[in-house]
């Protein structure tokens, strides 16, 4: 028999991530079953439980390799010189997290992660680990935009996630059958109410 290699291994194992991610997307994570997987796998039963233990074993890892290249954009661009600002931090988020190596939309399969969390005790940690580093990264990008301590720095980049999964949802969700807007108009429409509550209603002047 021949020897089975860690690139053959490997490769079988993302096979199957991707088979499950396709299935994800197009029924759902509570109407996907293990033989749904193995069958657009390709694979027998005995061949995808080799390399996962079930459903939520694939589900996870799967979360994990989405969040792993957004990160590793960030960090990349926060050594950036000038930094990217707000809209093209959020842009970069969301690009790196709607395609892979085949430009493949995730956004189907993100969305049910983040919905599968509220319940879901072993990804919710999962997500929180990604969360806690993207908040840790997005600070470093608050202090390089503005003057801030540690703790103001934390809550600009606390609302940067709320901004960047909002949007996220506008565009892919809500503006899915039309031209989604950017993320930079969205800020700036966010910016003028903010700037105009924080003067009682009055127009900031105009340059």
């Amino acid at each position: 028999m021949p020897q089975v290699t860690p690139e053959y291994l490997a490769q079988r194992r993302a096979s199957i991530l991707a088979a499950a991610r396709r299935r994800f997307a197009t029924h759902g994570f509570h109407t996907t079953s293990m033989p749904d997987i193995c069958a657009e796998a390709g694979m027998s039963a005995g061949g995808v439980y080799r390399y996962f233990d079930g459903k939520d074993a694939i589900i996870r890892e799967l979360a994990e390799t989405a969040m792993a290249p957004v990160l590793r954009a960030l960090r990349e661009a926060a050594d950036a010189d000038p930094a990217p600002g707000p809209a093209e931090v959020i842009d970069l988020i969301h690009r790196t997290l709607l395609t892979d190596g085949a430009s493949t939309s995730t956004a189907p399969f993100m969305l049910q992660v983040w919905a599968e969390v509220v319940h879901n005790p072993g990804l919710r940690e999962s997500q929180r680990h990604h969360t806690a580093e993207l908040l840790d990264i997005l600070s470093a990008f608050a202090r390089r935009w503005a003057d801030l301590d540690e703790e103001s720095a934390r809550s600009a980049a606390r609302a940067l996630i709320a901004m960047s999964l909002g949007t996220f949802l506008m565009q892919n969700v809500i503006e899915i059958d039309g031209e989604p807007t950017s993320a930079a108009t969205l800020l700036t429409s966010l910016n003028g109410i903010v700037c105009r509550s924080d003067q009682g209603g009055e127009e900031r002047p105009r340059d």
